[in-house]
């Protein structure tokens, strides 16, 4: 939820956060004073003289035992006063809202005509099947025309309504659970209430997600309350709406219900990562697949092209080969869905310029055939059964349908016979789902969140709505493990679980927040994965004051130990480094690289004679170790023998496994040697391959940074400032 006004938002502070009515009524009687509102007057007077009777009724020193109670009833009227003031300011200025009023201003909110609308369509459907044929198609088109238009309109009414109370909360729970409306109509007016309270937060509203969730049987409803609960979740108002947390605690104090939303929350961040995804198909898939443009696609399978028949007799196993790597790289993105990724949202994001995705409600629809919008798509179809097959098995989330269907309509003409035929078959749009697939909670939250993220990343007025898909935010996002309302909750037991899960994905910044925000430190799992991605992101202060909190509960940890070595190694207390590598080893005598770390440690302190003899050990051992001529290399240079590393950079560089840093160094041994161009050569060189790997975590590093670290190296050979200020000049001459 992000206010618009930001008078708004600081009354709502202070009626959420420091709770004090008599501060809450000086600025709201100011609002609506400067902005004119004074038919709000009235609703504010009604609080106030409440108020007042609070104060007088202490002032007579009676003590009354629903002071508590009362007060905060006066907390909550003002908050939806404050809301129902943001909701109509947001009329005025959001476009959205402001067109979503327009049309819903033809609505008349009456229960029972709602109930009666809602359940008549389920009726005329039935009894289109017994209208004589050669009237069916009219009435078929009248009737959805006519109760499409109506769904717009409820869908918009819902979505500019006032703060909702209990009787129209209880209306809309009956409705929406009820077996006599259509399961669509209940998706999209769910998607509704989603929407307007993951903008404006309503309690009722919240509520009637939580109990749909809890009552229905239908997981298509249940799977679109849960998305909007979580998504809905406010930051502050449950200190003064106590039902939120309430609710929520039930909710996670069951295990299967935590698990579905650990799950949730791994799917958000999945969703969340579809650039990401994107590129990897665009940089390592999608050239992969162009290598087998010399095979032809059909329903019954892939063929080589005729015309490429040449290529068998030149060599013969080239078509099994090409074959096989078009099955891998199509093998990798369907590996990538299962996992959980969003793999057409780059090709579907250049979809969404149809005229249809203009009205907000249809982000929010999910699809069927009979739409009016789509009614030149299937007079153009005819009777292929593309459309049905498209709705019943395709991989797509509903947004991507009613896209895939509006561009098929714009090439059918340009279609051959042999193509057009393939539209009664499932193969044309892409791999089967099948029923059952389809009929599970991750698989109809999967598809829920891609039209989501869609919604929110592609909307022509996407400015218009508070994006939960920006992370990280305070409230309103995706993670919402991060929820003050829900740390207190079971939830706290699948912190680990999603800890691991979001290491793994590489969220490390997400990770850090997750586990300073859960507190766990009696348990060593909690401490480990804590101090992994402190290392990770480089922190390694941080990281090593873990791991001593980890050493703390579990002194002969493996991993602890082992991190609290590579920590001082970073930290240069290399002293303390050898002293842990060294315990290290003592539970791994064998173990290859921490010896090599050792020694390291044991050059870049005071021990370097001893390290030394420990890396030609090593090198003698394993001659084919890159690393251990590196680290010899550098041993050298800390003994004042640059000749000696010279010739080993020489042939590192020579090796097609080099790194920049081979570069690098090799530099400083020519500039020891005072064979400045070459030097000047090799730190350019540096420069550009680091450059053009892309290491990212070291963009920030100038060279001149580099040598500021390596100064004590600088010092050890007598070069002076001005020399380092006079080799950056030479090394960045063109």
């Amino acid at each position: 939820m992000k206010y618009s006004d930001n008078d708004l938002e600081k009354i709502r502070k202070v009626i959420t956060s420091e709770q004090n009515v008599s501060v809450a009524l000086h600025m709201m009687r100011a609002y609506i004073h400067i902005h004119n509102l004074t038919y709000l007057e009235s609703q504010l007077d009604k609080i106030e003289d409440d108020y007042k009777r609070m104060k007088d009724f202490m002032k007579r020193s009676l003590k009354d035992p629903q002071l508590g109670e009362v007060y905060n009833g006066l907390l909550r009227s003002l908050y939806r006063l404050n809301s129902n003031i943001q909701l109509s300011q947001m009329i005025k200025l959001n476009s959205s809202y402001k067109n979503a009023y327009s049309i819903a201003k033809r609505f008349h909110v009456d229960f029972e005509e709602i109930n009666q609308e809602l359940e008549s369509f389920v009726q005329e459907q039935t009894l289109l099947s017994i209208t004589p044929e050669h009237l069916r198609d009219s009435r078929k088109k009248v009737l959805y025309e006519t109760h499409q238009l109506y769904l717009e309109t409820l869908f918009n009414g819902i979505l500019v309504s006032r703060q909702w109370n209990e009787s129209l909360a209880d209306f809309a729970e009956h409705t929406l659970l009820s077996p006599t409306i259509d399961s669509m109509d209940a998706q999209m007016l769910i998607n509704a209430i989603c929407l307007s309270t993951i903008e404006l937060f309503d309690l009722q509203r919240f509520l009637t997600l939580v109990h749909i969730y809890n009552k229905s049987t239908d997981q298509h409803l249940r799977q679109r309350a849960l998305v909007g609960i979580v998504l809905s979740i406010p930051y502050e108002e449950g200190f003064i709406f106590t039902e939120i947390g309430q609710s929520l605690k039930s909710m996670t104090d069951d295990e299967e219900i935590a698990n579905e939303l650990l799950e949730l929350q791994m799917q958000f961040f999945y969703c969340s990562n579809a650039d990401a995804d994107n590129d990897k198909i665009q940089k390592d898939i999608i050239p992969g697949l162009m290598k087998g443009n010399n095979l032809t696609i059909s329903r019954t399978g892939i063929f080589d092209k005729d015309e490429d028949r040449i290529q068998d007799i030149l060599n013969p196993e080239a078509a099994e080969q090409a074959m096989e790597a078009l099955e891998e790289n199509f093998q990798k993105m369907l590996n990538m869905q299962k996992a959980g990724s969003d793999i057409y949202f780059g090709g579907f994001s250049q979809m969404k310029r149809f005229g249809f995705f203009m009205t907000l409600s249809n982000w929010f629809i999910p699809f069927y055939p009979e739409h009016p919008e789509l009614e030149s798509v299937n007079a153009k179809l005819g009777d292929t059964k593309f459309m049905q097959l498209l709705a019943d098995n395709g991989p797509f989330c509903d947004s991507d349908k009613y896209s895939f269907a509006l561009a098929m309509s714009s090439i059918l003409a340009q279609m051959p016979a042999e193509m057009r035929e393939m539209l009664n078959h499932g193969e044309a749009i892409g791999p089967m789902i099948p029923t059952e697939e389809k009929e599970k909670p991750a698989y109809i939250r999967r598809m829920l969140l891609q039209d989501l993220y869609r919604f929110y990343r592609l909307y022509t007025n996407k400015q218009d709505f508070h994006n939960p898909f920006d992370l990280p935010k305070d409230a309103n996002s995706v993670f919402f493990f991060m929820d003050l309302v829900l740390r207190g909750t079971a939830l706290k037991n699948q912190i680990i679980n999603l800890g691991h899960f979001l290491y793994k994905h590489r969220f490390d910044q997400q990770l850090r927040m997750l586990l300073e925000a859960y507190p766990l430190w009696d348990d060593p799992d909690y401490c480990k994965l804590f101090a992994k991605v402190l290392y990770r992101l480089k922190d390694y202060s941080e990281a090593d004051r873990v791991y001593d909190r980890l050493l703390a509960i579990a002194p002969n940890d493996r991993q602890a130990i082992q991190g609290k070595a590579n920590c001082s190694f970073h930290l240069e207390e290399y002293e303390k480094a050898v002293m842990y590598y060294q315990r290290a080893l003592e539970s791994e005598v064998s173990n290859e690289q921490i010896q090599l770390n050792l020694a390291v440690s044991q050059i870049n302190g005071v021990d370097i004679e001893e390290g030394m003899a420990k890396l030609f050990r090593l090198n003698y051992e394993h001659p084919e170790n890159l690393m251990v001529q590196r680290s010899l290399a550098w041993g050298y240079l800390r003994q004042g023998k640059p000749e000696n590393a010279e010739t080993i950079y020489a042939r590192l560089l020579n090796n097609q496994k080099k790194i920049p840093e081979d570069s690098l160094n090799a530099g400083y041994c020519k500039w020891f040697l005072m064979k400045i161009p070459e030097a000047v050569e090799l730190f350019q060189n540096f420069k550009l391959t680091r450059s053009s790997q892309k290491q990212n975590d070291q963009d920030h590093q100038s060279l001149f940074d580099i040598f500021v670290m390596d100064s004590k190296l600088l010092r050890q050979y007598h070069i002076q400032t001005v020399e380092v200020y006079l080799m950056m000049d030479l090394v960045n001459e063109d």
